[in-house]
């Protein structure tokens, strides 16, 4: 994996680079500094040769046909840079797709073995977000400008040496003035990113309502409430507001290098006007002077500008190089890359026992001594009010969180000191926000288990999808989504009915519906769980819901409230009790009448 869990220097954009294309970079390497020569030294030199040639061919010194040899030198010359700048552009290009194969995979490895809580996390969602954004541009503009400050130098040292032999003075005078220059350019690309990673959180802002604005899952409530207005007001704020905050340290920059450069210019006309005397006493060539004359110029255009924007580059590349550290010094799960296991353990008893959890920078606790126990090939629902506690419950089982208070039991081993293999190979989920794979179905539904391919059509007609199939253009073998070619896109029942299909092909002897069924009303829920109680006939299933259209089919219903249990029992028990369920339900009775 080319990204290490390490503390990377700027300098290192450049073996991130070599490590993605080495036969690329070396030739990258080699163009440019090769371009450099040629643009300044060379160049000089072959325009010194055919003016002086030139200049005495007019004055009868020389016979015309002198003239040809230093115009052939002059044009291959000229020709040869521009080659070998193209062959240069071409390799960096080449890098790039390399970086592109290398780097992103990488990324997503990482990412996907980050511990659950950095995700939830608002800071380091950022830090994400800022290194994923994209990452081959961050690395490829600070290669570049290393390369390009390597060209600089090589083009300065080249004029230089012209100059130096010239009109030493003028040399000193450009190289102390450009010291500062070199500083503030630095300084610029530091302001420049930590304005960037400031306005982070406003491009996150700006990118959502964006989505809302344009995206295609929206489309049907942007026509009926017409809010694209109002939305596009708040997206506005949110974009000048990162603007602002960027072009304020961009401008006070610019200002400052820029007049830099203005100096040197007039440091670059003074020597134009010093080398007059030495041509006019034949102390030099008058093809020596436009050879040097014209170098200076182009000096003065990379220790300006272009230089200013490498260094500002180099500088944000430090930039970067710290946030990728930081993003690859993120705890992982340990062996979160694992696949779940082909044979799932067996599960006969599962228990909470004195469960206090609270969230990362949370400031209360969110289960608070919860104490339960679930038996192998029973029925349970998990019921209470938005936010008692019901989804943390999942994401401990499935090991999202593991730094809690008390034990949790499987078959009595605690469940930290399972393999993340096994402990993945034990519950299978269907989540209120399940996921939408713009894939074929089939390939949908096989993502449940990645050990019983084949299985698809069965699961499919278990979930209630052979009408759907019969409709699609190439049945099960249809993309879904209007991603990739000849795709079809699905209602939200359809979608939820492919979840539930992904949880049905799975062998995991838990299974588990945490309000998949939300945006349905609530005779369709009540449908979709007693449908989804037959297929789950011995085995053993948690429906977790504020909704109470799935309680008189579980086994047992367990209330939380507080963060414990607050009631257990059947619905008969606890309809007769006359608690907290009873109240819920009576509220909820009229919906599913």
């Amino acid at each position: 994996m080319i990204i290490k869990n390490k503390r990377y220097q700027s300098y290192e954009v450049l073996s991130l680079a070599l490590k993605a294309s080495p036969v690329c970079m070396v030739l990258y390497f080699v163009l440019s500094v090769t371009q450099s020569v040629m643009q300044t030294a060379v160049m000089a030199m072959a325009t010194a040769g055919f003016v002086d040639t030139a200049a005495e061919i007019l004055t009868h010194l020389r016979p015309q046909g002198d003239i040809y040899l230093p115009l052939v030198l002059l044009m291959l010359t000229l020709g040869v840079a521009g080659t070998v700048g193209a062959l240069a552009r071409l390799a960096g290009s080449r890098i790039r797709v390399r970086l592109e194969r290398e780097i992103k995979p990488s990324l997503v490895r990482i990412y996907a073995a980050f511990d659950y809580k950095h995700i939830e996390n608002a800071e380091s969602w950022e830090l994400i977000s800022r290194v994923s954004r994209d990452p081959v541009k961050s690395i490829m503009d600070g290669a570049d400008a290393f390369i390009q400050f390597l060209q600089i130098m090589v083009s300065v040292s080249s004029v230089f040496l012209l100059i130096v032999t010239q009109v030493w003075w003028a040399a000193v005078i450009i190289l102390a003035f450009s010291v500062p220059m070199f500083w503030l350019s630095m300084r610029a690309g530091k302001k420049n990113y930590q304005a960037e990673r400031e306005a982070e959180k406003f491009n996150r802002r700006t990118d959502y309502l964006g989505e809302v604005l344009t995206g295609r899952d929206n489309v049907d409530e942007r026509t009926l409430f017409d809010y694209s207005d109002a939305v596009n007001r708040q997206w506005q704020e949110q974009y000048e507001a990162g603007r602002k905050m960027q072009v304020k340290v961009t401008a006070k920059m610019f200002l400052i290098t820029k007049g830099s450069s203005l100096v040197l210019a007039l440091i670059s006309l003074l020597v134009a006007l010093t080398l007059i005397g030495p041509v006019i006493q034949g102390q030099m060539t008058a093809g020596m002077f436009m050879g040097i004359i014209s170098a200076v110029f182009g000096m003065i255009q990379k220790l300006g500008f272009q230089m200013s924007r490498s260094l500002e580059n180099i500088s944000r590349a430090g930039e970067f190089m710290k946030d990728l550290s930081a993003f690859a010094a993120l705890s992982d799960a340990g062996d979160a890359l694992t696949e779940p296991d082909a044979k799932p353990t067996a599960i006969e008893r599962l228990e909470f026992c004195k469960v206090r959890f609270q969230y990362p920078n949370g400031d209360k606790y969110i289960l608070d001594g919860l104490s339960f126990t679930l038996e192998a090939g029973r029925h349970y629902a998990f019921v209470g009010k938005n936010g008692a506690g019901k989804t943390t419950i999942t994401k401990l089982l499935t090991g999202l969180y593991t730094e809690y208070e008390g034990e949790i039991l499987v078959n009595g081993r605690e469940l930290r000191t399972y393999p993340a293999s096994t402990v993945k190979a034990m519950f299978s989920v269907v989540y209120q926000d399940f996921a939408r794979y713009y894939i074929g179905m089939k390939d949908n539904i096989s993502l449940g288990n990645l050990h019983a391919k084949g299985n698809e059509k069965e699961a499919a007609h278990l979930a209630g999808l052979d009408e759907t199939i019969g409709r699609l253009k190439n049945g099960i073998l249809t993309p879904l989504g209007k991603i990739l070619p000849g795709g079809q896109d699905l209602s939200g029942g359809q979608w939820q009915r492919v979840a539930i299909a992904r949880s049905l092909i799975s062998q995991a002897p838990v299974r588990i519906l945490d309000e998949p069924t939300s945006a349905l009303d609530p005779i369709s829920e009540s449908r979709l769980y007693s449908e989804f109680e037959k297929l789950m006939e011995g085995k053993t299933t948690v429906f977790i819901s504020h909704r109470l259209g799935s309680t008189k089919l579980a086994d047992e219903i367990l209330v939380i409230d507080g963060g414990r249990i607050a009631e257990r029992g059947t619905h008969e028990t606890l309809m007769a009790r006359k608690g907290q369920y009873a109240d819920m339900f009576e509220t909820q009775r009229e919906w599913y009448q």
